[in-house]
């Protein structure tokens, strides 16, 4: 038995602490039924440990969608050339996970130059697949490498981001830029505990900042790079798409008449769950004080409003190149707990892909995802009208994206009662035969 003494703001850590503990139980647990069962030499043991090489490929497909259970390097070389309108992905950090047993996946990598070394067969393919002229989007994130892995008895960050970029670039994609996403600072120290402010407070030098997350953005060169249109571009009518809408979407913040910015006093009063929206928006339309900042969580933290499991007050920001606004809840992972399926290590928010797929497409265009995982871009592409295509390794979430897509397929193809209501007025009993 242990006792441990801690602040009302560290219950987060220690609720954090106690499920560790627990799941370590229950893994001893298994491993010493297996142990029972088995033993340690045994063949049968041997075998089941074995990692597989290969996959058999499956492919399903419906009316806007076609998913594939195969090696993604393999799937993509044997894709027709310029058969994509756009590629986008979120790729393996490196070796940060396995998603699958077989030895294909890319996560089964020594250190990050193997694991790029093993991307070198897989970009040259992306290139040749998508059509030119159009885009790739990337979602990348750095990595914290900790202090007994390095030997440097701190945590310290690998740029992974840039050297993806760094990577995509030596196969001839063009650069355009990235997309800055904001991470929660405060659930990132409650998973990987470097950002403490035990720690801070003992040594201010030990404390870096937060990782976001980045989309990045790539390009392959158009037939004709005089005016580098696309050969097929995502044109838009000026008629359905005027300067004054342009002007609105592209700021990509909006606002609404008869409201107002709170005021500090009335946030201060507001219940803790509604903070983050409401403080946002206040930093936005207002010149941002760092000290009145600071003085508003202190305040909360007095109060004992100052959560210790997420930020409750982050800054809004002010720029379309980076996004502050993305609610990482949604993403398949909710409906795959509803259903009491096997959750996705790092499944892509719903808002990301929807926001990247609607800004580079038109509708009916093939929107390709070599790690579709549990099917998330391909579902958001039937979604919105486009053709999803995905490659996946891992069986059990082929199989789960396959689900997805047939219910996206199956409510668009769903009838509604503004199908049967006629633009000339007639409110359909005349087609009914009434």
């Amino acid at each position: 038995m242990i006792d441990i003494i801690h602040m009302d703001t560290e219950r987060g850590i220690v609720r954090t602490l106690k499920r560790k503990w627990a799941g370590h139980d229950a893994l001893q647990g298994k491993m010493a039924d297996i142990l029972r069962r088995y033993g340690l030499n045994t063949r049968e043991a041997v075998e089941r440990m074995k990692r597989s090489i290969g996959a058999n490929r499956m492919e399903v497909s419906g009316s806007r969608y076609r998913l594939i259970l195969n090696d993604t390097v393999l799937e993509t070389a044997a894709m027709p050339e310029n058969s994509a309108d756009m590629i986008l992905t979120s790729i393996p950090f490196s070796n940060l996970f396995a998603y699958s047993d077989s030895y294909n996946d890319l996560g089964h990598n020594e250190d990050t130059d193997r694991f790029f070394e093993q991307m070198d067969f897989l970009a040259p393919s992306l290139l040749k697949v998508l059509k030119p002229g159009r885009i790739y989007c990337c979602h990348v994130k750095d990595r914290v490498l900790f202090g007994n892995q390095t030997g440097t008895g701190m945590p310290t960050i690998e740029p992974f981001h840039a050297l993806t970029i760094a990577h995509y670039m030596k196969h001839g994609f063009q650069y355009c830029g990235m997309i800055t996403i904001v991470t929660d600072v405060v659930r990132e120290n409650n998973q990987t505990y470097r950002l403490g402010w035990t720690e801070q407070c003992k040594d201010g030098t030990k404390m870096g900042v937060g990782c976001p997350e980045y989309i990045l953005i790539f390009r392959k060169l158009p037939s004709s790079t005089e005016k580098a249109y696309a050969d097929n571009p995502v044109a838009k009518s000026k008629e359905d798409y005027t300067r004054a809408r342009w002007q609105i979407d592209a700021h990509a913040y909006w606002r609404s008449s008869g409201d107002r910015l709170l005021t500090k006093e009335e946030m201060l009063r507001l219940p803790t769950g509604d903070l983050q929206r409401a403080y946002r928006k206040h930093s936005r339309g207002t010149v941002y004080s760092y000290e009145e900042h600071v003085a508003m969580s202190e305040a909360l933290d007095r109060n004992g409003r100052l959560p210790c499991t997420y930020m409750v007050i982050g800054a809004g920001s002010w720029t379309d190149e980076v996004w502050d606004d993305i609610n990482r809840m949604r993403t398949l992972n909710t409906t795959q707990c509803q259903k009491g399926r096997q959750m996705h290590v790092c499944p892509l928010p719903l808002d990301i892909v929807k926001r990247c797929i609607t800004r580079y497409t038109n509708e009916g265009e093939t929107v390709y995802d070599p790690f579709s995982g549990i099917g998330t871009v391909p579902m958001v592409a039937v979604e919105l009208g486009r053709n999803g295509l995905g490659c996946e390794l891992n069986a059990d979430y082929f199989r789960d994206g396959v689900g997805y897509c047939e219910e996206a397929e199956a409510k668009r193809g769903a009838p509604t009662l503004f199908d049967f209501v006629r633009h000339d007025g007639n409110d359909g009993r005349e087609a009914a035969g009434e």
